[in-house]
């Protein structure tokens, strides 16, 4: 597939470019400062993702490779009846974006493990503050407040290390119980990619260049 050509915005936004470098002339930067104004994407323009099963988005290279590879196999396990697994790859890529979201950088109060950002609730918690979409994986009836676990959380934790004998009562790819949570935990995962791809500066402001995520 060809590479879609570049807007001006973005070329002015390139490595070497640097427009806080003494060596740009005031000339030049009052250049580049204008064509970003004429260049910049309207609201019908700025990047979007849509889907009410599959997710698509434009332009392509907003969507970081990884997080795109954790979303395509929670569908695709959930597609072919890996349950447990489709559980898991959802609750990744939500954890993922928790560790990636430049919003984030810098909040205090996060729990950790070896420096990555865990899913519980107190993370979820700091992240709504912050503005990212927590209550798209919430469930009916449930608050962040409340000291009752979150459904989106615990089942992640139970299929992480092993406590599904409560869930599971057949081989998983033929429990009708296995199907019907890796649906709904897909379902949130879905809804939360959308939900930040339409609203996170990361997307919004260009970060994310050719499919990762910034240094």
């Amino acid at each position: 597939m060809p590479r879609p050509r570049k807007r001006a915005w973005d070329a002015a936004h390139e490595p070497g470019v640097a427009r806080g470098q003494t060596f740009v002339s005031v000339e030049r930067r009052r250049i580049i400062r204008a064509m970003d104004e004429r260049s910049r994407p309207t609201a019908e323009e700025r990047p979007t993702a849509i889907g009410a099963d599959v997710i698509y988005w434009s332009p392509a290279e907003r969507m970081p490779l990884d997080l795109f590879s954790y979303f395509r196999e929670a569908g695709r396990c959930r597609d072919d009846r890996r349950f447990l697994a489709a559980i898991a790859m959802a609750s990744t890529a939500v954890e993922l974006i928790l560790n990636r979201d430049r919003r984030l950088r810098g909040v205090k109060g996060f729990r950790q493990v070896s420096g990555w950002r865990t899913l519980n609730k107190r993370n979820l918690r700091l992240a709504l503050e912050h503005g990212l979409p927590v209550g798209t994986i919430l469930s009916a009836g449930e608050d962040l407040g409340s000291n009752l676990p979150l459904a989106f959380v615990e089942l992640r934790n139970k299929v992480a290390h092993g406590q599904i004998g409560y869930l599971v009562r057949d081989l998983s790819d033929y429990d009708g119980g296995a199907e019907r949570l890796a649906a709904e935990q897909h379902k949130k995962m879905h809804d939360f990619i959308i939900a930040w791809f339409n609203t996170a500066p990361d997307v919004q402001e260009g970060h994310i260049r050719e499919h990762q995520w910034p240094r």
